[in-house]
């Protein structure tokens, strides 16, 4: 993509249709970044969730699932 088309949102049925008219190894660079970001995110949200998970108060809650 472009610098243009970094801009504005694009709809997803399109953003779809552009992934699947990139070759094979473009597609894996996508999915590797698109990974990498995730993994990036879920790292960075672990702490702040765990402030308000991990109490008693949390624990009882779930303690008969």
């Amino acid at each position: 993509m472009n610098s243009a088309e970094q801009s504005s949102p694009m709809p997803l049925a399109q953003l779809l249709a552009w992934v699947r008219d990139r070759s094979t190894q473009e597609k894996k660079v996508i999915l590797r970044e698109l990974l990498d970001e995730t993994a990036t995110v879920t790292m960075a949200s672990e702490p702040s969730l765990a402030k308000d998970w991990n109490d008693k108060e949390e624990d009882e809650a779930w303690k008969d699932l």
